[in-house]
């Protein structure tokens, strides 16, 4: 049918708008008014909606309905006729002609959009959805579903009002009549489950599907799902999970990531009920007008083990001690440690979780793990696919949050798993390790929502658990701070595989400037996790906020202590040696070694080793209290000092250690100080980056 330059029943066709599979756009004029005309033939229609000249005319019914409707958000049907030719009847609907363009030309601009922006146009898509499934009237006694619900049908005018189109049509359209299979194809990933599966018997929970693919496309620019072929599609959108929105745009909220979730269930009971309820999900005021300050002055966080009598002796003299790392697996069989860092208002605490622990099986054979009540009922072993789906998480967030709560934690940490999990992978092409950093991503996310909503006052840290030698690529290390710094917790707690005396020099640099550039950037505290003391004192000295340590033990953090039951120190106690910066192991029943090296750098002379004998010196006890006082003495001359001299401060520390180390050649072999100038060449190299 010839249209252009005609006049059609007063309408005058000025130019074609666009084509879809089963219709053209035309813009037409009348009595000086601009109308956009939709024209389809009576092929496509569904058979019963073809009886035409009837009293029960159902097509004209269903129009009768498009046209009551009037919305500030819904394009408004003004007109409707049938014009018959030799190719039989030509169903005519005139609406409103709006100047913009459509949703899909805007994303093929754009690609993706900012959450802010994305939400304001998704908010006038949900409003004008609501009004059509609420329609009422003697014609409309249910309302309309829109169920071809697209980018292409969603108008942005200049002032950034939207007009939908297209309702109510796709419930007259017989889809496979149409040969062309662009628009089907097209068409495809906005479709609900159950439309693949029933499209007839669908409720108005299939637009919300559709809304929540729309929200998906407009903050990632990707689809839900990766496909090339529309059967692997349709076979996706049935069975398989959405990639998660935050894989495609780590930037997006925690909020509107489980909101997208929640509309793309399989399931229509698992969505949202009414639209209502997802405009009330969205509708949420973040106010980052305010900037936090944190204090970043160096800290050293205590991790306890069996620690009651040390901490009891320790803060009779140091009222104001600070902070201690209690691992929540402890809560049962110390009990009295418990006890003691709660009552004392002057100990400050942040809790393990002991998440780590519950990716290996053999948390089972610690009764503390086991109890917690997010650890697996069944032995079962915490993995990606156990805590996949969002509402899993949710739960077990709530649980680990809440325990930290019950055993009175300071500070909150989020769940964090990731070592290297060897233990748990399969299959040959299957990334573990992007599984769990992506899970534990996704459960700060939801931690720090959870802290938001029950427990505001409390500042919660990221828990991150990552292998040190990953960060020695630089591309690798600017990931993880683009990722980490992406979220809006209060400080890091980052635990490395693995930090120790014999860490080659390039990881151990990598690893310092990692956290020293995280603090840098985000103005946060980053809390190095079990580095020895010698070490975390370097770390103090360059800037890092804190580092966690126990006294004289727990020197660092590997896979193994997890994958296997325990650790053994029974036969050596471990003293601190300030003057080699690091602690040595004595053995208990023949302590020879600590006579020798106290013989040529002399006796600690600290409140806790003044006047006793070498015996009594280093039974555990006072050793651990030696270790405390000397820990803190050193931290308080490091708070005095300016950031330059710090450093140099540390590396005057580390060449005498070296001298130290160099009049006992009869105790120590020379491999056992090497770490001193791996030490000195990466802090030297660190303030030649950062301070100088």
């Amino acid at each position: 049918m010839q249209l252009l330059n005609q006049t059609i029943k007063g309408y005058r066709v000025i130019s074609f708008i666009n084509k879809g599979g089963f219709g053209a756009v035309y813009k037409a004029e009348k009595n000086g008014n601009i109308y956009a005309i939709k024209i389809f033939n009576e092929d496509y229609l569904l058979r019963e909606f073809k009886k035409h000249g009837e009293k029960n005319n159902r097509l004209q019914r269903e129009i009768d309905i498009m046209k009551s409707v009037s919305h500030e958000f819904l394009v408004k049907y003004v007109d409707d006729f049938v014009i018959e030719d030799e190719a039989g009847k030509n169903f005519f609907l005139v609406m409103e002609y709006i100047e913009g363009e459509n949703l899909r030309e805007i994303l093929n601009k754009n690609e993706k959009l900012k959450e802010e922006d994305a939400l304001i146009l998704f908010k006038q898509i949900l409003e004008g959805i609501n009004y059509l499934h609420n329609l009422r009237g003697e014609e409309a006694d249910t309302g309309i579903i829109h169920r071809d619900l697209k980018p292409e049908n969603i108008l942005v005018q200049g002032n950034g009002k939207i007009k939908i189109v297209d309702f109510g049509i796709s419930k007259v359209i017989d889809y496979t009549s149409i040969t062309s299979t662009g628009e089907v194809f097209g068409t495809g990933p906005y479709m609900s489950p159950e439309q693949i599966t029933d499209s007839k018997n669908i409720d108005k929970r299939s637009d919300l599907y559709t809304a929540g693919v729309i929200l998906y496309e407009m903050l990632t620019g990707y689809y839900p799902y990766d496909f090339q072929y529309q059967p692997e599609l349709l076979d996706k959108i049935k069975n398989e999970p959405a990639i998660p929105p935050r894989r495609r745009n780590i930037e997006i909220s925690n909020k509107i990531e489980n909101v997208i979730l929640k509309l793309l269930e399989k399931n229509p009971y698992q969505r949202f009920a009414k639209i209502r309820d997802v405009i009330d999900a969205i509708d949420f005021v973040s106010d980052t007008s305010i900037i936090k300050e944190y204090d970043l002055s160096p800290r050293f966080y205590l991790r306890l083990y069996n620690d009651k009598t040390v901490l009891e002796e320790f803060t009779k003299r140091n009222k104001q001690f600070g902070w201690v790392d209690f691992p929540a697996n402890l809560e049962t069989n110390q009990s009295g440690l418990k006890k003691k860092i709660q009552d004392d208002e002057n100990i400050k605490i942040i809790i393990d979780p002991a998440t780590v622990r519950l990716a290996y099986a053999a948390y089972a054979d610690t009764k503390g793990v086991r109890e917690l009540p997010y650890a697996p009922t069944d032995y079962s072993v915490i993995t990606p696919d156990s805590l996949k789906h969002y509402s899993d998480q949710k739960e077990y967030v709530k649980k680990v949050i809440d325990k930290q709560i019950e055993l009175k934690a300071t500070k909150l940490v989020s769940p964090f798993h990731y070592i290297h999990n060897s233990s748990v992978g399969f299959g040959p092409d299957r990334n573990l390790i992007a599984e769990w950093f992506d899970l534990d991503c996704k459960l700060t996310k939801e931690s720090i929502d959870y802290r938001d909503s029950k427990f505001p006052d409390k500042e919660i840290y990221m828990g991150v658990c990552i292998r040190a030698d990953f960060l020695n690529d630089a591309s690798s290390k600017k990931y993880f701070l683009n990722i980490l710094s992406s979220f809006d917790a209060d400080g890091f707690l980052i635990y490395a595989d693995c930090i120790d005396n014999k860490t080659p020099e390039a990881t151990l640099y990598n690893y310092i400037d990692f956290l020293f550039e995280l603090q840098t950037w985000t103005q946060k505290p980053v809390i190095a996790g079990r580095v020895n003391a010698g070490l975390g004192l370097g770390l103090l000295s360059l800037g890092v906020s804190g580092f966690t340590s126990g006294t004289a033990r727990f020197e660092s953090f590997y896979e193994g202590l997890y994958s296997e039951t325990s650790e053994a120190y029974n036969m050596y106690v471990r003293y601190f040696f300030p003057e080699l910066l690091t602690t040595v192991p004595i053995t208990r029943k023949a302590p020879t070694r600590f006579d020798e090296i106290t013989e040529s750098i002399s006796v600690c002379n600290c409140f806790y080793c003044t006047g006793k004998s070498n015996p009594e010196i280093i039974k555990d006890k006072n050793a651990n209290l030696h270790f405390l006082e000397n820990i803190y003495n050193i931290i308080e001359e490091i708070k005095v000092l300016s950031p330059n001299d710090r450093i140099d401060s540390f590396l005057l520390k580390i060449d005498n250690a070296l001298i130290n180390y160099s009049k006992l050649r009869t105790v120590f072999k020379d491999d056992d100080y090497l770490f001193l100038n791996r030490w000195k060449n990466v802090f030297t190299k660190l303030k030649e980056k950062h301070y100088v």
